[in-house]
Order: C-alpha cells, then structure tokens, then sequence
C-alpha cells in the first residue's frame, strides 16, 4: 500500500516523514558529544597534576549531586501522593466508579515513571554538556602559561 488507506483511523497512519521521530539524530548528537567529552578528557590530562581541577571536578560532582536529590525528593513528593491517592480507593459508591479510580491511579504511576525516566535523561545529557564545557575550560587553562 503506497497511500494511506481512507478506512484507516487518522492514529494508526504513518506521520509524514518530516514529522516522524528523529532517533539517529539525537543518537548521533549523543555518540557526538560523548566522543568531544573523550577528546576533552584526555587533552585535560596535564591538567590533572593541579589542584584546581580537582577542587572544580568536585564543585562540579557537588552540583551535579544536587540535582539529582531535587529531583528524588519531587519523585518522593509525587509518590507520596499516589500512595495517598491509592489509600482512598475503597471510597468508591460503584463498580464503575472503582474502576475508574483504579485506572486513574494506574494511569498516575506511569505518568510519574515516564517522568523520571524523562528527568533522568534530561540530567544526564545536562551532565554530559556540563562535563565538556568544564573539561574544555581546564584544557584551555592548562595551555595558558603560568
């Protein structure tokens, strides 16, 4: 079948192919920036004999470190939540309505499992920027005479 078939419910056609995922770009721009992250770790290597560097990998470690307990303690907050949600759940007057409250809090648990593994994503390719901008700024610190 070369065209969409009219019979076809607009959700089960293909998107256009502007509009279809770009998985190999944003793989590309991932296997991208770790090679530059590589790159830039080994040419900091001199830099390694300075104290600076360490001092600022773990103001960097510390940072990164932070966000990751920001982002626990939402997770913890959301969950919390659900919990209270789910303890309530023999409230229901009907049949129906105990199946929509079961399939609201099942629908709630994969919301908040879809965003932390979002969150987490976020925080490693924000991690993996933030690492070649700091490796990039010890390497051209390390050239400069002293």
């Amino acid at each position: 079948m070369t065209h969409a078939d009219p019979a076809l419910p607009q959700a089960a056609q293909l998107p256009a192919p502007h509009q279809r995922p770009r998985h190999g770009q944003l793989l590309g721009n991932l296997a991208s920036r770790q090679q530059h992250n590589l790159g830039a770790s080994l040419a900091m290597l001199p830099a390694l004999a300075h104290t600076d560097t360490w001092l600022s990998l773990a103001q960097l470690q510390a940072a990164s470190l932070q966000k990751l307990i920001t982002q626990q303690d939402s997770w913890l907050a959301q969950w919390q939540g659900w919990l209270h949600t789910a303890c309530q759940l023999g409230q229901a007057n009907t049949v129906s309505k105990l199946l929509e409250q079961e399939m609201n809090l099942a629908l709630r648990a994969v919301q908040i499992v879809g965003q932390q593994a979002v969150d987490l994503a976020s925080l490693q390719e924000n991690l993996e920027i933030n690492y070649g901008y700091w490796a990039s700024l010890q390497t051209a610190g390390s050239s400069a005479p002293d």
